[in-house]
C-alpha cells in the first residue's frame, strides 16, 4: 500500500528527484528514489532532524500540529506532509518543481495513508 501511494504520485508530478514515507526517527519506510547523484541519506538524516526540531518549537509556541513544512534552496524543494505526528513523506524536487500540484498530491497522499497507521 505504501510502495503504491508512492508510486501514483511519482507518475502524477513530472519532475521529481525522490519521495520517501518515512518516521520521525529517520528511517525510511519507503522510498523511491529517480536521481541517483542526490544524498538521500544525507538529506533524510538532516531534514529529519529540522522536521523534529520545528514539530517541538510548534508545540512549544502552541502553534498546533505540523502540518507541512517546505524548504526551498537555490537547488532543490523539499516538502514534508505530517501523515501523523511520526509519520511523514518526504518529497524532493529540483528548484523549478510545481509546488502547488506538489503539495496537492500530497495532501491526497495523506488521506490515504493515515488509515493505515490508526
Amino acid at each position: 500500500m505504501f510502495l503504491e501511494t508512492l508510486k501514483e504520485i511519482v507518475q502524477r508530478l513530472e519532475d521529481i528527484h525522490c519521495i520517501l514515507l518515512m518516521g520521525t526517527d529517520g528511517l525510511p519506510i519507503e522510498k523511491i528514489i529517480l536521481n541517483d547523484e542526490l544524498n538521500v541519506e544525507a538529506i533524510t538524516a538532516e531534514f529529519t532532524t529540522i522536521l523534529r526540531i520545528t514539530q517541538h518549537t510548534t508545540n512549544e509556541v502552541n502553534a498546533g500540529t505540523l502540518e507541512e513544512l517546505i524548504i526551498r534552496t537555490d537547488h532543490l524543494i523539499l516538502l514534508t506532509k505530517s501523515i501523523t505526528p511520526d509519520y511523514f513523506i518526504l518529497l524532493v524536487l529540483p528548484q523549478d518543481g510545481n509546488i502547488g500540484r506538489a503539495r496537492f498530491e500530497l495532501k491526497k497522499a495523506k488521506y490515504v495513508l493515515e488509515k493505515e497507521f490508526v
